[in-house]
């Protein structure tokens, strides 16, 4: 995994170590912006207030172009003047930047009882507690049901009033002929390169993904049957994703295969069967049984060999 340390520049005397350990892990690191000048900023402030806003602009251009090329931060929060798991403003800065860019994000140590105590918690970053192994299980935890058009229009007026919303999507997918379950996405916004360990419908899998820009869709899906993974099943979906207590809901319309809500989390291998349980309490609380795998099983299965009749 690619990884972008960012942290005070208080703390940059842990990262070396940091970095060599993630480093034996095969992880690839990238370092913070100004970690071979930690105190640049305090020469520039010396000069004028305009040099020092100028330096500052050119640091903050730097955090979009420098995350997008990872796969995760991971914030190094340590003690500072006596602040527990200190995070600062240019570090707060970087993370919504990796949030936005929808990248993992790992804290060294828990959240901070601060300022942007509330907003962290929104992000619902991944906590280690200064275990890097922790950093290698990105195990997805997810639960999701049939519901009917009358529920899917009823939660959809319930999570626009109580969650917040992430986005409206329209999400065309393609499933390659090949061993792992290997996809490609085009959504309004993107696409990706996706493949999902594990089962289809199996409750915690791990993901890993490489996002591209929109039009690269056609040159991945060239590149896939080029090699000789065909196409076996294409879906199109309108997808309204929201954020409701730290956790993730989708509500999808699948054009021949029918209405789905979709809650999930990202958590550790240690934390999964607890999440699971919370996942399964909420669905419980939206008054939605849970579907039986089977039931999604012999659905998929169905659609997989009628798709194409059925999204006519």
């Amino acid at each position: 995994m690619k990884i972008m340390i960012i942290s005070s520049k208080h703390h940059y005397y842990k990262i070396p170590e940091i970095k060599q350990e993630l480093e034996k892990l095969g992880h690839i690191i990238m370092l913070p912006n100004s970690f071979d000048e930690p105190f640049k900023e305090e020469d520039m402030k010396k000069l004028s207030p305009e040099e020092h806003s100028n330096w500052k602009k050119q640091m903050m251009l730097l955090h979009e172009p420098k995350i997008k090329q990872n796969d995760a931060v991971l914030v190094l929060n340590l003690e500072k003047n006596n602040q527990q798991n200190y995070i600062g403003g240019a570090t707060f800065m970087e993370i919504v930047k990796a949030w936005e860019l929808e990248k993992k994000i790992f804290f060294y140590n828990p959240i901070p009882d601060n300022i942007f105590k509330d907003e962290i918690l929104g992000i619902n970053p991944i906590i280690i507690n200064q275990n890097l192994n922790e950093i290698e299980e990105n195990i997805e935890v997810e639960i999701r049901s049939f519901i009917t058009k009358e529920k899917y229009n009823e939660l959809l007026e319930f999570f626009e009033n109580n969650s917040k919303k992430i986005k409206e999507d329209h999400q065309e997918t393609f499933y390659f002929d090949s061993n792992e379950d290997l996809r490609i996405q085009k959504s309004d916004s993107h696409s990706k390169i996706w493949l999902k360990k594990g089962k289809i419908h199996d409750d915690y899998r791990e993901e890993i993904e490489i996002k591209l820009n929109k039009e690269d869709f056609e040159k991945a899906n060239k590149i896939f049957e080029a090699i000789g993974l065909n196409t076996k099943i294409k879906w199109y979906r309108l997808r309204n994703q929201f954020d409701w207590n730290n956790i993730k809901v989708c509500l999808d319309y699948t054009k021949g295969y029918g209405h789905i809500i979709e809650l999930e989390k990202l958590t550790s291998n240690k934390e999964k069967e607890k999440n699971l349980e919370e996942l399964k309490q909420k669905l419980n609380q939206l008054n939605i049984p849970l579907t039986p795998k089977q039931e999604f099983e012999d659905k998929f299965k169905h659609y997989e060999q009628n798709w194409r009749e059925l999204i006519k």
